[in-house]
């Protein structure tokens, strides 16, 4: 009989406040970022992406990078996450490093397309490949992690399909660069279960003992739950999640003002946004695998985040809750889904 392999526990990163946030056409406001960052991390994610060190012209959600790396809480153990790919970005990354509210790890995406690549990162592959050795060097010296991450592996949105030899060969480039980490990324939702597999079986093997093994899908097609339940039969133990299932393309317009982002839409279509957290975190719980995460208080703090952006959201779970633990419902915290009724069970004390 054939015997399900799966992970005992998984390591699941919380995107919202970066990766999440991105897509979003207004700005959302300094102090909820910081509230809901704070929550996030007393509900127990050991990894949380913070903010973006880009410049504010094309990533304006973030323009209050420093701000909110000085103003949350930290929890000891917790890793906190930011992105950056310029040397001005770096440099910020370092400062605030030298003055103690520095992030823990730097992530700067690399694309797996030359198109996608000067769409992105306004600048061809090799030329990116020559900045590399001095991110990591800048990174070191303020005593911060420099995670290599991978745009477009499964796919790019302009070009098509991507050979996944390429990742790996590029993957094996960096690490031999000093970066400590890698995060290959399905960026635009162009992934399906065989591509997860044929990419991450291929990965396990070639990198068996590095820091690389991590399972990022967009929910653009309706796959992501699928890649993610793929990347676990590949012995994946690291997932990522946006809390709302938000995330997608850099927005080009931000609180009603035009500015530069990333240009016209490349994804392949308005449906954009990382996989669920409420919906991962759930269908982890019910398939036995650990995470140390408070799930009934995600699933609260994503049916407030409804609340707060004053609109549905596209996370099931949210909605219906998990199946009941024993005879009784599960408890809510009284918050009901946006536009829904009160019909939730208060939390009990």
């Amino acid at each position: 009989m054939f015997k399900l392999e799966l992970p005992k526990k998984v390591e699941v990163t919380e995107l919202f406040a970066r990766d999440g946030l991105q897509n979003e056409s207004i700005f959302f406001p300094t102090e909820a970022k910081i509230w809901f960052i704070n929550q996030i991390t007393e509900l127990g994610f050991p990894v949380v992406e913070v903010s973006n060190f880009s410049h504010p012209v094309y990533l304006p959600q973030f323009k209050d990078c420093e701000e909110v790396l000085k103003k949350i809480k930290r929890k000891p153990g917790t890793v906190y996450k930011c992105y950056g790919m310029t040397d001005v970005a770096m440099g910020r990354a370092a400062k605030a490093a030298a003055e103690g509210y520095g992030p823990d790890v730097l992530c700067f995406t690399f694309s797996m397309t030359d198109t996608h690549s000067l769409r992105n990162a306004s600048r061809t592959r090799e030329k990116y490949w020559t900045q590399i050795p001095e991110y990591v060097k800048v990174l070191h010296d303020a005593g911060i992690k420099a995670d290599f991450a991978m745009a477009c592996v499964y796919g790019c949105p302009l070009t098509g399909p991507v050979d996944p030899q390429i990742p790996l060969d590029d993957i094996e480039r960096a690490l031999e660069m000093g970066c400590d980490s890698a995060t290959p990324c399905d960026t635009t939702g162009e992934s399906t279960p065989l591509r997860t597999y044929n990419f991450l079986s291929k990965l396990r093997e070639k990198f068996p003992n590095e820091d690389v093994h991590v399972g990022h899908f967009h929910d653009s097609r309706g796959m992501a739950m699928a890649n993610y339940y793929t990347a676990l039969l590949c012995g994946v133990e690291k997932l990522e999640f946006s809390l709302g299932q938000l995330g997608g393309q850099p927005n080009f317009i931000q609180s009603h003002t035009p500015g530069k982002g990333t240009g016209k839409n490349y994804c392949p279509s308005d449906i954009t946004g990382n996989g669920s957290t409420e919906d991962g975190l759930v269908m982890l719980d019910e398939m036995g695998i650990e995470t140390g995460i408070d799930i009934d208080g995600v699933l609260e703090l994503g049916r407030i985040l409804e609340h707060s952006l004053e609109r549905d959201l596209r996370p099931y779970c949210t909605k219906t809750g998990r199946l009941p633990k024993k005879q009784e419902n599960t408890n809510w915290w009284a918050t009901p889904p946006y536009r829904g009724g009160w019909w939730a069970y208060p939390r009990e004390k």
